[in-house]
């Protein structure tokens, strides 16, 4: 009996053991846990596994909840549909496009889609614990640095300014054991100045050195083209009329006392910026109107009774400090005309107040307030202001201009792309669990949605097309991939602070973490291929902040592949240099920004650099070689992707052999780490993109990375 008894199995075994169903020793920690270098976790002897009534009751509360608004969504859809179906036009009706013409595109079937997120993950948090997955980013407690005068400044988890700035302080403690130099980094406000203290007192509006009336329509036309297609910054037919007035009779004060006069001196500004008027010294382009326009701007409080113009006016203001890197002002502002639009109801359906044109205005005005709300959000990296289960709005359906029409459906469902990421993967809980691997295949999911419509209607060309891409097209194309690599980017920094954080990494990632990964770094290279095409095309964007962002983004994900995952990202200086000869593009044309930001991501290269070059740093993983030489287990991929070992990956990987069939379907060829990544960055399709999606399923993936507690989302920041 003795001897039977010193044979048997360990029952008390910890929960990785436990879960890759191998031999546990036991001991706390455990010698698989103490080989592999990861936290080992005894469950207690008490766990239960069976529902209780409690439980089986809530369940059946929620699943009621959800039946009663999946019928206030269908009711909401329907009451849409049927306003889309009689919008007026000067009080008669007209008909909407017709739904299956070839060279019209389906508006209402692009505007059916737009749902809100709705509750999500909520539940998911109330897991029992045994994952360790979770988002650097936003996990921990806040981040901040400090400038020069000692201000701290808050680290957003979104923001790529902040990532940048995590980034090379891990990599400068790893190699120096000290801190990045505080005095390095740009800070909100820093690079330009609009030479006014912020001191407001009263100001008689000043006409003197105001562009003639040609000019001032040639400044016009130009931000109207800059800005037209993506947002609505002024109502062109009343402006119009506006302008002709002003010039007639410029010394009424019925014209200058307005909040007309302050929209005309920013849209001024705006134009002046786009024609390529380059700085002078720390004064941004068309600073001499904006400024007087700060200057005359009244406070909130009397700004409401006129929303239109107000929103309109706040747009435009916020758009220009967005890209001067005022990032905290234009947030202020935006989020005052998001105020003025709530108050007025036009979140709502307000097609039953007012008809027509008037009614398109409002939408448009809306939807542009939503959609800046939502960009300025994620580039300061600051939770969003409203929730999309608030809005019933409906998008405008101008039967004048069904592109303009479709333009706007497609940009509200990006940003809606784009509140699901903020609300669902950089919320700031420490216990996302297995939620955060579910809901980044929803947030997946919801982006594969928009890229049928963007492939269908702005196609991005290819090298050898007669037609070059326009710019409304490169804008949406590079918020989708935008969107793509912030919703992947927390499992690859995840990945460097684990190849920082450990001597010897020593850990295999799975396959369909593997294809995350690279579905990530082709949106990178998308994006330096639509960047590239819109220069070809002299459309690369130097002012507004949109083009600069993507290019960070793009560099900062091939960065960060360098340490983690080498073996996936082919060539990458060579696409570094790319995103370094379009960043000199910009700075060229006079933005000190971008100037600054290619100085950071230098830094942060050389840095990875001389990371990837320490002994304690190796190339492990090329070609069929595998990235960390241990134990196979459940779930992970230790052998190249290929037709031949299709029978072992099918045993291997969450999904069996529709899985490895999906993987071949987006890796075709030898394997994930030899194929030829710009092709499949031209080709990949939504439907490639949903196959990666599905591979997450699986509990065997939830734990398939475990970040040192000490490491988890700090950034080596303090």
């Amino acid at each position: 009996m003795g001897n039977n008894t010193d044979k048997r199995r360990v029952v008390n075994a910890c929960a990785r053991c436990r879960q890759h169903k191998i031999k546990c020793s036991g001991d706390s920690p455990c010698g698989n846990c103490r080989q592999r270098k990861v936290r080992c976790k005894f469950e207690g002897e008490d766990t239960k596994v069976h529902i209780t009534k409690k439980h089986f009751s809530g369940l059946k509360l929620r699943n009621r909840e959800l039946e009663e608004e999946n019928r206030a969504l269908q009711q909401r859809l329907e009451a849409h549909l049927n306003a889309v179906s009689r919008v007026p036009v000067g009080g008669s009706p007209c008909p909407t496009p017709p739904l299956n013409h070839p060279s019209v595109p389906s508006v209402p079937s692009a505007v059916s889609s737009l749902k809100p997120p709705g509750v999500a993950q909520d539940e998911a948090d109330e897991d029992d614990g045994s994952s360790t997955m979770v988002n650097p980013l936003s996990c921990g407690p806040p981040k901040y640095i400090t400038d020069t005068a000692g201000r701290p400044h808050y680290l957003g988890h979104t923001s790529s300014w902040s990532l940048t700035i995590r980034l090379l302080h891990l990599t400068h403690q790893a190699l120096y054991k000290c801190p990045f130099p505080s005095a390095a980094h740009h800070v909100d406000t820093m690079t330009y100045s609009l030479q006014w203290n912020g001191l407001r007192s009263p100001v008689i509006p000043d006409i003197r050195g105001l562009p003639s009336l040609d000019h001032a329509l040639f400044l016009l036309n130009a931000t109207k083209f800059r800005t037209g297609q993506i947002f609505h910054l002024f109502d062109e037919p009343r402006f119009l009329a506006q302008i002709h007035q002003f010039y007639n009779d410029p010394c009424n004060p019925s014209h200058t006392d307005s909040l007309w006069f302050i929209h005309f001196l920013v849209i001024m500004a705006l134009g002046k910026a786009f024609i390529g008027e380059k700085s002078r010294g720390t004064s941004p382009p068309g600073a001499e109107y904006f400024t007087r326009a700060f200057m005359m701007l009244p406070d909130y409080s009397f700004m409401w009774k006129d929303p239109c113009t107000a929103a309109e006016l706040l747009c435009a203001m916020a758009l220009y400090l967005q890209s001067i890197d005022w990032r905290t002002s234009a947030n202020n502002l935006i989020g005052q005309a998001l105020r003025i639009m709530q108050v007025h109801g036009y979140h709502t359906n307000v097609s039953g107040v007012t008809n027509g044109k008037d009614l398109i205005r409002c939408q448009n005005i809306w939807w542009t307030v939503y959609v800046l709300e939502r960009q300025t959000s994620v580039l300061l990296g600051v939770p969003l202001a409203v929730n999309d289960s608030d809005i019933t709005a409906s998008l405008p359906n101008d039967t004048e201009s069904v592109a303009r029409t479709l333009t706007i459906a497609i940009h509200v469902k990006l940003s809606q792309a784009f509140s699901q990421v903020v609300n669902s993967l950089y919320k700031g809980s420490e216990n996302l669990n297995s939620s955060y691997v579910k809901t980044s295949q929803d947030v997946l999911q919801r982006v594969a949605d928009v890229a049928s419509d963007l492939r269908e209607y702005f196609p991005v060309p290819e090298p050898e097309s007669l037609n070059g891409i326009s710019r409304v097209s490169g804008y949406l194309n590079l918020l989708y991939h935008r969107c793509i690599m912030l919703a992947i980017r927390p499992f690859l920094f995840g990945l460097v602070e684990t190849c920082v954080a450990l001597d010897n990494p020593g850990m295999t990632v799975p396959m369909p973490i593997q294809l995350l990964l690279q579905v990530c770094l082709e949106s990178a290279k998308k994006t330096v291929y639509i960047l590239d095409s819109l220069h070809d095309q002299t459309l690369l964007e130097w002012f507004l902040p949109f083009d600069l962002e993507s290019a960070v983004s793009a560099s900062l994900v091939i960065t960060m592949a360098t340490v983690a995952c080498p073996y996936l990202v082919e060539s990458p200086q060579t696409w570094l240099s790319r995103i370094s000869t379009l960043l000199d593009q910009i700075i060229d044309k006079g933005n000190l920004i971008a100037a600054d930001q290619r100085r950071e991501l230098n830094e942060l290269q050389d840095l990875c650099a001389k990371l990837t070059a320490e002994p304690r740093m190796p190339r492990q993983h090329t070609g069929s070689q595998s990235y960390a030489s241990v134990q196979p287990r459940q779930g992970v991929i230790q052998a190249p992707l290929s037709p031949d070992n299709t029978e072992y990956v099918a045993g291997t990987v969450p999904g069996g052999v529709e899985a490895a069939a999906a993987a071949r379907d987006i890796c075709p060829g030898p394997g994930p780490g030899q194929i030829d990544a710009l092709d499949w960055a031209r080709d990949m399709t939504p439907s490639q993109l949903l196959g990666v999606v599905d591979m997450l399923n699986g509990d065997d993936l939830l734990n398939w990375m475990d970040f040192p507690n000490n490491y988890l989302g700090t950034g080596g920041i303090d």
